[in-house]
């Protein structure tokens, strides 16, 4: 090979390089812009990271081609902790507030309600259960002598900023000592610093994956799809307008939705005509196994359709892609459990909506 020649393909390596670091960016802006509502977007990729850092995951050069379909968003967890939906410690800002005497669960809330109903952040109460001797979620018909209130401090919009918790912290002041309480406002700087950490690393393993299954001859038609879903399990979720396999507890495993605009639902299923259907996995959301799951319906709708399965430049995607996407969630859900969130628990579904 001659100098030219190497010359040729290094400056070719680097420009790849930087269109691939410039898209990660527009990636990421892009999506702390929206609403959290990227389930009804289709990517331009097969997998694609939206990291809070800007990351995503290493592909290795056969995967690339089809580089995987990505997201972003965050995560929870303390001690052994996903085991519930409760407050968290390595998730919330949470205020303790107690009181000489009982008060009702309803008052401390509505004292709060005018002052935080601009938080964008999700907030939580508890009441602590003398006779149990444990946090449960507030009664607001019980009275209660100690109390706690929690602010989520990361979701997939991104993490709580200085005057949210600032605006959090003097809400439940003041509400405590509305009722004569004392409301303890844990530092905000040592949570900040916790939050933006939690949003780098959620962003880095946020994912999702979809597939495309396609018809190159006649098209699909609705009651075909809908016959088929429902055999295997799916169920049509309206709102949506898509079908979703739930496991035997309840959790969704993927989803199923209309490849073009035309949402799915039952009114309309038995017009619908299309050439496709995308399949997705919410990677951090679903339980384990769910990509096994993912895998065998894409196999199977493409068999009993006729059609193909490709990403979203028509490529195929064959067994070696799959083996390659599957390797790479096997080491998202490695990061994830060293920081004790379950992929599809408590702690993620919060973290990840």
């Amino acid at each position: 090979m001659s100098e030219l020649q190497v010359g040729l393909l290094v400056v070719g390596a680097a420009v790849v390089a930087a269109v691939f670091l410039y898209n990660k960016w527009q990636e990421r802006r892009y999506q702390r812009e929206a609403e959290a509502g990227f389930a009804s977007q289709r990517e331009d990729v097969l997998m694609r990271s939206g990291g809070g850092a800007g990351q995503g995951i290493p592909l290795t050069s056969e995967s690339e081609r089809f580089e995987p379909a990505l997201v972003s968003f965050e995560a929870e967890h303390e001690g052994s902790g996903d085991s519930g939906p409760g407050l968290s410690e390595f998730l919330d800002f949470i205020v303790p507030i107690e009181t000489p005497e009982e008060v009702s669960g309803a008052t401390l809330i509505g004292a709060t309600a005018t002052a935080l109903e601009r938080c964008s952040k999700t907030i939580c109460w508890e009441g602590f259960d003398e006779t149990a001797g444990t946090w449960e979620p507030l009664d607001p018909d019980r009275s209660y002598s100690r109390l706690r209130s929690g602010m989520q401090l990361v979701d997939r919009r991104g993490a709580a900023d200085e005057e949210e918790l600032a605006a959090f912290g003097a809400a439940m002041e003041r509400a405590a000592a509305s009722v004569g309480a004392l409301a303890t406002v844990p530092d905000p700087a040592s949570a900040l610093a916790k939050a933006r950490e939690l949003d780098r690393f959620c962003g880095e393993i946020d994912i999702r994956v979809a597939v495309h299954i396609i018809s190159d001859a006649a098209p699909l038609t609705g009651t075909q799809l809908a016959g088929l879903a429902k055999a295997a399990g799916f169920r049509l979720d309206e709102p949506d307008g898509k079908f979703r396999l739930p496991d035997e507890a309840g959790r969704i495993i993927c989803a199923l939705a209309n490849f073009e605009p035309t949402p799915l639902n039952s009114d309309g299923l038995s017009a619908l005509s299309t050439h496709g259907v995308t399949l997705e996995l919410d990677v951090p959301r679903a339980p384990y196994g769910a990509f096994t799951r993912f895998r065998q319906s894409a196999q199977m709708l493409a068999r009993e359709l006729k059609a193909r399965i490709v990403d979203d430049n028509r490529e195929p995607v064959g067994p070696a892609a799959f083996d390659a996407i599957g390797a790479q969630l096997q080491a998202v859900h490695g990061s994830m459990e060293a920081r004790g969130i379950a992929p599809g628990g408590a702690l993620a579904l919060r973290l990840f909506s």
